[in-house]
């Protein structure tokens, strides 16, 4: 059976829509239906009911099961024979969210490429939920996460004890505490406790994000609500927003590395405490280990590693 066909019949399969998954393989819908005429030929029977809507026959499942089993036998084909004609060249189908491969990315492509200039990256921004998912179905080959799946067959490697930081500009502290200001900030170095900090105005990330969920956690141990100045699901604007002392923001470990020169020089950095102890939003690299990995995304994986390993040494905190 054709390979293309096989990967267009699964696509279908996720979809159930002939319309939008040909617009989705840039193919015509007719060249994407004659696609699944050729394996229903080859088959000797229908893959799909057609009425009220497209839904799988039972020829149609026992063939989604076996496309499965062939295209990753495909994927792991290509990167064994990469390297049995040491061609030193191929794709790595990385995932991460913007702020992690932002941060990750052009710490180590620089050796990455030296080593296999004829390798290309095919980046995936997407949270990690989804991310996962195109794991488990074989559409990535590495992803980062925030959380560990302890999955069959897939490896999940610590890599970060992401710490969580609060920032605040002494200029806005100034304007809510007064006087308390030296008090307020010698108690929270080493440690902030939002109790102490709740009549500043706060940038907050939202939940679902793993990160709002944990600042969140941390104002119900505070016994209020935080006072909003801005709320998104994202954290891009943290140092700017803490900077001009607009809000006192969150922000974590990977950001903090490339963002902290930009902060003006009256922002303080302190650590986040929930329940007295230092909060960390962990970061997981994660891969399917029973498929064939090739040299160069070992080596990839390596370097990823090895960079986290050095950022792990660092403490970011800072108390003006």
């Amino acid at each position: 059976m054709d390979i293309d066909s096989l990967r267009y019949f699964k696509e279908l399969t996720k979809d159930m829509n002939m319309t939008q998954t040909a617009r989705k393989l840039y193919l015509s819908q007719q060249t994407l239906s004659n696609h699944i005429a050729r394996l229903e030929k080859q088959c000797g029977t229908a893959l799909f009911y057609r009425k009220p809507h497209l839904t799988l026959t039972a020829a149609g499942m026992a063939l989604l099961e076996f496309a499965d089993q062939v295209l990753a036998s495909e994927q792991d084909f290509k990167g064994s024979l990469s390297d049995i004609l040491d061609e030193s060249s191929g794709v790595i189908r990385f995932g991460a969210s913007f702020i992690r491969y932002y941060v990750t990315l052009p710490a180590i492509l620089p050796m990455f490429t030296k080593r296999y200039p004829h390798v290309s990256i095919q980046l995936t921004d997407d949270t990690t939920n989804h991310l996962l998912a195109d794991l488990q179905e074989d559409k990535l080959d590495v992803v980062l996460t925030v959380e560990k799946e302890d999955l069959p067959g897939y490896k999940s490697i610590p890599l970060l004890s992401n710490q969580v930081y609060l920032l605040a500009a002494d200029r806005l502290l100034r304007t809510c505490y007064g006087g308390d200001l030296r008090r307020i900030k010698t108690k929270a170095r080493r440690g902030a406790h939002l109790a102490d900090f709740l009549r500043l105005p706060f940038y907050i990330i939202t939940p679902p994000n793993h990160l709002g969920t944990i600042i969140s956690n941390c104002f119900k141990e505070a016994g209020a609500p935080p006072r909003i100045y801005l709320q998104s699901a994202q954290m891009r604007m943290s140092t700017q927003i803490a900077s001009k002392a607009l809000a006192a923001t969150f922000t974590t470990t990977m950001p903090l590395i490339t963002e902290r020169e930009q902060l003006a020089e009256d922002v303080n950095v302190f650590p986040l405490l929930y329940k007295d102890s230092i909060v960390y939003h962990n970061l997981y690299l994660s891969y399917n280990e029973n498929h064939y990995i090739p040299k160069y995304i070992h080596y990839f994986i390596g370097l990823i590693k090895e960079y986290f390993y050095n950022v792990n040494a660092m403490d970011l905190t800072r108390i003006v």
